[in-house]
């Protein structure tokens, strides 16, 4: 079940809060001119490897490479460096979260009136993005993928609501250049058991409905065919949402399906998938 909704017009509220990496990411792929080297002061930088805080602290930026972090006396400005400085600021590293539904932007009803219109384990408004526009909902995912990064979330990890290729594509474009966004890991649709998330359904149209977000375990071949269906889709994780319906067979073999051949990501030629299991 995705997670409870969170407001999606974050701002990091903190005046004083203010995350680098999210803005050096923003403003190259907005595409402003800049000067290929940059310095960047600030009061304070956190380092939360060791817990140290150093101040007052500057970080030079040479193109797209944090090139040095320091003070600001310590480094070597170099001539015609771009020089920003943002006061009483504190700079840190961006965050990554790794439970994420981009393709989701729910209003949680009062409860009274989700027990009026329960369907299974969702909201009425996840239900209704399932059949919404897949464009439409494409057009979400790149926004909030922006407000993601301008609020200093740097990675996602993308967990299942995002239609059939919703998460993968977004990720490439991305990747690509052509919107602005986080580094992505996308799981394409989730694997569930029939009658988990969803009831109640026009028999006429369920199947049609489910497809276009879930790959259902119905048995252990069935299980392993939905992993290659995602990985043909080109995902980084496999999310698998279990139930007591969930057999430890079929989750076994969902498992052992989940290493396969991929882009290669190192000398060896093969990168794993890892099944990422909630409960």
């Amino acid at each position: 079940m995705p997670n409870a909704p969170r407001n999606r017009m974050r701002t990091c509220a903190a005046p004083l809060l203010l995350l680098l990496v999210a803005q050096v990411s923003t403003l190259q792929l907005y595409g402003q001119s800049a000067a290929p080297v940059t310095m960047v002061k600030a009061a304070r930088l956190l380092d939360p490897r060791t817990g140290n805080v150093l101040a007052p602290a500057a970080v030079l930026i040479d193109g797209d490479k944090i090139k040095e972090v320091g003070s600001s006396s310590q480094i070597d400005v170099p001539h015609g460096a771009k020089i920003i400085d943002l006061g009483a600021a504190t700079l840190l590293p961006g965050l990554i979260d790794a439970h994420a539904h981009l393709f989701l932007d729910i209003i949680v009803f009062p409860e009274a009136e989700q027990d009026r219109h329960a369907n299974g384990l969702f909201a009425p408004g996840v239900l209704l993005a399932i059949v919404e526009s897949p464009s439409k909902r494409a057009l979400m995912g790149a926004q909030l993928a922006r407000e993601d990064l301008e609020s200093g979330i740097t990675t996602v990890r993308n967990l299942g609501h995002s239609g059939v290729d919703g998460d993968t594509e977004l990720r490439d474009a991305i990747n690509a250049g052509r919107v602005p966004g986080p580094r992505m890991l996308a799981s394409g649709r989730k694997l569930i058991t029939r009658g988990e998330y969803v009831q109640n359904l026009n028999p006429a149209l369920s199947d049609a409905i489910l497809q276009q977000e879930f790959l259902l375990i119905e048995g252990v071949d069935r299980g392993r065919q939905a992993v290659r269906q995602n990985e043909f889709q080109n995902v980084d994780v496999i999310k698998v949402s279990a139930d007591e319906n969930l057999t430890v067979p079929e989750l076994a073999a969902e498992i052992r399906s989940n290493t396969v051949t991929m882009q290669p990501t190192s000398s060896s030629g093969r990168c794993v998938i890892r099944a990422s299991i909630s409960t």
